[in-house]
C-alpha cells in the first residue's frame, strides 16, 4: 500500500470554478459571463472570472456549467466545443479527477 492509497483530499468548488474560468480566458471568440467585452485589457478580478461558472462534484466526478458571451460573428458551436475541450483539459490536468460534462450556455453576444 502506498502513501497515496491512504490520502483523501478535497477541492473546493470555487477552486474548480476558478480553473475553468482561467481556461476560458484562453479561448478566442468567447468571454465568461463576468467578463463582458469593453471592460478594457486590465487583469480581471477573481470574482469576475468565476461569475456564471458552477461546479458540481459527485462521487469524485466533476460536472461544470458555464454561461458565456460569444463574440459577434463567432461560430457558436465551434467556440462551445473549444470551451468544453480546454476547460476539461485544464480541470482534469490540475485535479486528476474526471470531468464528465462541461455544459456551455451562450447567454449573450459581445458587440463588435
Amino acid at each position: 500500500m502506498s502513501y497515496w492509497d491512504c490520502v483523501e483530499y478535497r477541492i473546493r468548488h470555487g477552486v474548480l470554478e476558478l480553473i475553468a474560468g482561467l481556461a476560458l480566458l484562453k479561448v478566442e471568440g468567447v468571454k465568461g459571463a463576468g467578463l463582458r467585452a469593453g471592460q478594457g485589457d486590465e487583469r480581471p478580478k477573481r470574482k469576475n472570472i468565476t461569475r456564471g461558472i458552477r461546479a458540481h462534484v459527485e462521487e469524485g466526478k466533476i460536472t461544470l456549467f458555464l454561461q458565456v458571451y460569444a463574440d459577434f460573428e463567432a461560430e457558436f458551436l465551434s467556440v462551445a466545443e473549444t470551451v468544453q475541450q480546454k476547460v476539461k483539459e485544464a480541470v482534469e490536468g490540475m485535479t486528476g479527477l474526471p470531468v464528465v460534462a462541461v455544459d456551455v450556455e451562450v447567454v449573450g453576444v459581445n458587440a463588435p
